[in-house]
C-alpha cells in the first residue's frame, strides 16, 4: 500500500492538536502552556508535517521551549522577565497556529489579515506590559519599511492609548524628587495626567507666581522593569523573528542604549534648551525649563496649549497644511546637516500646533548627535545622488561606515531617495506605489549582500521614516529636494572651507 507521508504527517498533527482542545483555539494565549505540556506529540507531528511539505519551516515549538528553558533557569527571581517571554511565546504560538491553517490551505504565507490579527495582540500586550515592551512597540510603529503596513498602523495607536499610573505613586515620586511636598512645590497639581506613556506620564500644574507647566514624571520602578524587559527581548529574538519581520537582537541593543538616555531627565533638559536655541527664528520651537523642579526623574517644562500634528493637519487647509510640512522638513533638514542634534523620537503625539501657528516639538530623552564628519558625509553622499554620481556615492557609503557589496548599496541608496529629485512636487508622487518598490528593491538587494548599516542611521532612519510617512500621507504641493537643498548647501560649504584651510 502506498502512503503519502504529507498527508500522514497532516493527519498526525491534526490528532494532536485536538487532543489540545477546542480550547485553544478560543483561547490562543493558553496555546503556549498546552504546547509545552503536551510537546512531544505537538513537537512530533510539526517536526514531519514540515520535513515533507517544507524544509525551510522551522520548528517553532521546539525554539519556544528552549527559549523557555533559557527564561526559567536566567530568570530566577525576575517574574517580570518570565511573564514577558510567557507573552511573547503565547504570540509565537498563535502565529504558528495561522500557519498551519494557512498551510492546510494551500498558503505557505501568514496573509495580511493574519498580520493584523496578531499585530492587534502583541498591541495589547504592549499597553498591559508597559515598560520596554511599549517602548519597542512604539518604536516598531514608526517604521512600516521595516515590519509592513499591517503592523505599523496597529501599533501607532500606542503612541495615545497608554493607561495611566497610580497617581498617588507619581505624587510621591514627585515629592521625592524634589524634597518637598506637592504643595509647596506647586500653587496646584492636576492629578489627572494629560499624558501617558511607556516610560513617564506628564501632569499640568501652575507654579507659585502663575505659570502653568508640564510635569513630567518617571514611572517608579521603571529602571528595573526595563534591564528585564531587555533580557526577555534577547531571549525571545531568536523565536519572534518568525512573527515580526525583524532583527530583535539588533533592536534589542539599540533600544537599551536608547533608554539609557532617556531616563536621565537632566540629559533631556539639556538636549531640549540646545534645540530651543538651534531653531530660534523658525516656526519650530521646545519648551523652556524650568531647572528649580527638575531632577533626573522629574522634569517640568512650561506647558504647551495646541493641537496634536496630525489633528492640525487634517483641520488645516492645504495651504496651511503646506507651510506645517514644510516646517518640519526644514526643520529636520537643519538638524541632520547644519547642527547635528537630531530629535530622534518624531511621532505625532511629540509635535503640538499652536494657536498661532508655531510647532512645539516635546520630549527629547531619544536624541541622535552627529559628529562633524558624519553631517558632511551625508551631506555629500545626498548630493552625490542627486547628480548620479555613483562612485562618489559608493566611497561615502563605505565612509559612513555602510556595509556590504557596493551595487546593492548604491540600488538601495538610489531607491530611497528617488522623491528628491529636482523639481519633484510631493504631492505628484505616487507614493504607495514607489514605497511598494522600494520594500521590493530592498528584499531582492539586500537578501545575499550582507549589508549593515552604521548605528547613526538607525535612528537617522526611523526620523527619515517617519517624515516620510507624513509627506506621504498629506501629499503637500511642495519641493522636498527644494527645501533640503540650502541645508545641504551649508554643509558642504562648511566642509569646502575646512579643507581649503587646511
Amino acid at each position: 500500500m502506498v502512503t503519502n507521508p504529507i498527508l500522514d504527517a497532516t493527519n498526525d498533527l491534526v490528532a494532536a492538536l485536538t487532543q489540545l482542545g477546542k480550547r485553544a483555539l478560543r483561547h490562543v494565549d493558553g496555546l503556549t502552556q498546552d504546547l509545552l505540556r503536551d510537546a512531544g506529540s505537538v513537537a512530533r507531528s510539526s517536526q514531519a508535517f514540515a520535513g515533507a511539505a517544507r524544509s525551510q519551516w522551522d520548528d517553532v515549538s521546539e525554539r519556544s521551549k528552549q527559549a523557555w528553558a533559557r527564561t526559567r533557569s536566567s530568570a530566577g527571581g525576575a517574574p517580570r522577565a518570565a511573564k514577558v517571554v510567557t507573552a511573547g511565546l503565547g504570540v509565537v504560538a498563535h502565529a504558528r497556529l495561522l500557519r498551519m491553517r494557512g498551510l492546510a490551505m494551500g498558503r505557505e504565507q501568514l496573509t495580511e489579515a493574519d498580520h493584523r490579527a496578531l499585530a492587534a495582540r502583541v498591541r495589547e500586550l504592549c499597553v498591559e506590559l508597559r515598560g520596554g515592551v511599549l517602548k519597542l512597540g512604539q518604536i516598531v510603529s514608526a517604521r512600516p519599511d521595516l515590519v509592513g503596513a499591517a503592523w505599523a498602523g496597529e501599533l501607532a495607536m500606542l503612541q495615545d492609548r497608554v493607561p495611566p499610573f497610580e497617581a498617588t505613586a507619581i505624587v510621591a515620586r514627585i515629592e521625592e524628587e524634589l524634597g518637598q511636598t506637592i504643595l509647596d512645590a506647586f500653587a496646584t497639581f492636576e492629578a489627572e495626567p494629560v499624558a501617558a506613556a511607556s516610560l513617564a506620564q506628564v501632569h499640568r500644574a501652575t507654579l507659585a507666581d502663575g505659570r502653568v507647566v508640564a510635569v513630567k514624571v518617571q514611572i517608579p520602578g521603571i529602571d528595573e522593569v526595563i534591564a528585564s524587559d531587555i533580557a526577555a527581548l534577547r531571549i525571545l529574538a531568536g523565536v519572534l523573528g518568525d512573527v515580526l519581520p525583524m532583527d530583535l537582537r539588533t533592536i534589542a541593543d539599540e533600544l537599551e542604549r536608547a533608554l539609557t538616555t532617556e531616563l536621565d531627565y537632566l540629559a533631556e533638559a539639556i538636549a531640549g534648551t540646545a534645540f530651543a536655541a538651534d531653531v530660534v527664528g523658525t516656526p519650530l520651537f521646545a519648551p523652556a525649563v524650568i531647572e528649580s523642579h527638575s531632577t533626573p526623574r522629574v522634569l517640568t517644562t512650561m506647558f504647551v496649549d495646541g493641537a496634536r500634528l496630525t489633528d492640525a493637519l487634517d483641520a488645516a487647509a492645504p495651504d496651511e497644511r503646506a507651510r506645517l510640512v514644510t516646517a518640519l522638513c526644514d526643520g529636520l533638514a537643519r538638524q541632520v546637516f547644519r547642527t547635528g542634534r537630531i530629535h530622534a523620537d518624531p511621532h505625532p503625539g511629540n509635535f503640538l500646533v499652536t494657536a498661532d501657528g508655531r510647532i512645539a516639538v516635546l520630549d527629547f530623552g531619544c536624541t541622535l548627535t552627529l559628529t562633524d564628519a558624519e553631517r558632511t558625509g551625508y551631506a555629500r553622499l545626498l548630493a552625490a545622488l542627486a547628480m548620479k554620481d555613483e562612485r562618489t556615492a559608493l566611497g561615502e557609503l563605505a565612509t559612513l561606515g555602510f556595509g556590504g557589496k557596493p551595487e546593492a548599496l548604491a540600488i538601495i541608496a538610489h531607491a530611497i531617495t528617488q522623491a528628491m529629485k529636482p523639481g519633484e512636487l510631493a504631492s505628484e508622487i505616487d507614493w504607495e506605489a514607489q514605497g511598494r518598490e522600494l520594500v521590493a528593491t530592498m528584499m531582492r538587494v539586500a537578501k545575499d549582500a550582507g549589508i549593515t548599516i552604521p548605528r547613526s542611521f538607525v535612528l537617522l532612519g526611523r526620523v527619515l521614516g517617519t517624515m516620510a510617512g507624513l509627506v506621504a500621507t498629506y501629499k503637500p504641493p511642495i519641493q522636498l529636494y527644494a527645501i533640503i537643498a540650502p541645508h545641504l548647501a551649508a554643509a558642504l560649504a562648511v566642509k569646502s572651507v575646512a579643507t581649503a584651510t587646511v
